[in-house]
């Protein structure tokens, strides 16, 4: 084989397996989009399984006051204290950027529910990081930003 064979091969190798990662990022990247609209549906329904699915034990959140919570203190407050009841979540804007097995999804919700009786009806913008363990993409952190106005 000459040399300019060998390099074609390699050139047409490396390009495959560069069509296959940005195929397999593709897919990684709607089924992130995904992930985020399943959340939001598994909140408004109370479907605590799917949640505990998507959301990792060890997922923390800071909020738009700037408090860190965890999992188990967000799950309690919407399933079992019930200070928290969630009534509508919109979630739209979505990017999603994957890094080989870590992920940043950001995007926009609008929120209407009620903490310790006190109505809300708010816009945020979001970052939530995913790592992919065992074959499945999982939160680890999120953050949410109070956006003024409707935005």
């Amino acid at each position: 084989m000459t040399r300019l064979s060998l390099a074609a091969l390699l050139v047409s190798v490396l390009t495959v397996h560069a069509a296959e990662q940005r195929s397999d990022a593709g897919k990684d990247e709607r089924l992130l989009a995904e992930l985020q609209q399943t959340l939001a549906k598994a909140w408004v329904s109370g479907d605590r399984a799917t949640l505990e699915q998507i959301i990792a034990p060890d997922w923390s959140s800071t909020g738009p006051d700037g408090r860190r919570t965890d999992r188990a203190t967000v799950l309690a407050d919407v399933f079992e204290t019930r200070v928290h009841k969630i009534h509508r979540v919109e979630i739209d804007d979505v990017t999603v950027r994957v890094f080989g097995a870590a992920a940043v999804v950001t995007g926009r919700t609008h929120g209407v529910g009620e903490v310790q009786g006190s109505p809300y009806d708010v816009f945020i913008r979001f970052t939530d990081t995913f790592v992919r363990r065992e074959g499945r993409w999982r939160a680890v952190a999120s953050h949410a930003s109070l956006l003024a106005g409707r935005h």
